[in-house]
């Protein structure tokens, strides 16, 4: 096969900056290190673990598409561990990340997605990224596959309850594969985790947690506001039993973030990673 090369004219157009083609820069450090330290203080205080505010950030500030921000986040999270265990330390809270921004893909997308992840991993001391597990988790197989199915109508009859058959309905009618591939190809096999306990080196982003991952994402992005809607309903719901979220791992802070006070807490903290982010630009635009 020949190969094919580009034209520098069809190159400069790619990279002209009317089409913002990079990752957003990071702020200053100063700027950074104040609002981090604003959201692990105010979810100290509300009794937020830092497995949850660490989800978060990270599903926001992949969406914001600023990986700079994301390693300085890394950076925050782990800069007070220590010892012989500093990169098993670390290496849990690598892992919540690279979790938290996979399933960001079924709310902002692949792209972003993948260069934030890429840059996530880039950053790690060796030693700790030696510690993430290389083994995939979700490979669908002949065996596994009712279970990925079923998982997914769990999850979304969990959300969306009790308007979860009308709903899927709705989305049928604008293109009857739509419902097919939110349900086959993100609610089974991604945001449905397949294990219980995480294999070694994994971390599980449970119930709870993938709702405020939801909430994160589509906040940060802006201009979908239902959408927003419908996950803080089912960020509510996931307090309730037979949401599943009784079977995990219980979440530190996890009951207090299904409550109202809780959702409007993730919102407001979501909101400060996308001024930090973007500026006083969506300052303005939320006067």
């Amino acid at each position: 096969m020949a190969s094919i090369k580009l034209s520098p004219a069809l190159k400069a157009l790619i990279a002209a900056p009317h089409a913002h083609g990079g990752p957003v820069a990071a702020r200053s450090a100063a700027d950074i290190q104040s609002t981090l330290h604003r959201l692990a203080n105010s979810a100290r205080e509300n009794g937020v673990g830092k497995k949850a505010w660490l989800t978060l950030g990270s599903a926001a500030l992949v969406t914001l598409n600023s990986p700079e921000t994301l390693c300085a986040l890394y950076r925050f999270v782990t800069k007070d561990a220590s010892g012989d265990s500093r990169a098993e330390t670390a290496a849990e809270y690598a892992a919540v990340m690279r979790e938290a921004g996979l399933k960001t893909i079924s709310f902002s997308g692949i792209p972003r997605a993948i260069n934030n992840l890429g840059a996530l991993r880039e950053c790690l001391e060796p030693e700790v990224a030696s510690l993430l597990s290389s083994q995939p988790t979700r490979q669908p197989t002949p065996t596994n596959l009712p279970d990925i199915l079923s998982s997914a109508n769990s999850l979304w009859n969990s959300i969306y309850a009790p308007h979860s058959t009308k709903l899927l309905h709705k989305l049928s009618q604008s293109h009857p594969d739509l419902p097919v591939h939110i349900l086959s190809s993100h609610y089974g096999p991604l945001l449905a985790d397949p294990f219980g306990p995480p294999p070694s080196g994994h971390a599980k982003v449970g119930r709870i947690l993938t709702s405020v991952v939801a909430i994160a994402c589509l906040r940060a992005q802006g201009g979908v506001g239902p959408q927003v809607t419908s996950h803080v309903f089912g960020l509510r719901k996931a307090g309730e039993k037979g949401s599943g979220a009784e079977l995990e791992e219980k979440v530190e802070g996890g009951e207090w973030l299904t409550t109202e006070d809780g959702a409007k807490w993730v919102i407001e903290q979501v909101d400060a990673l996308v001024q930090l982010v973007q500026g006083p630009t969506f300052a303005r635009a939320k006067l």
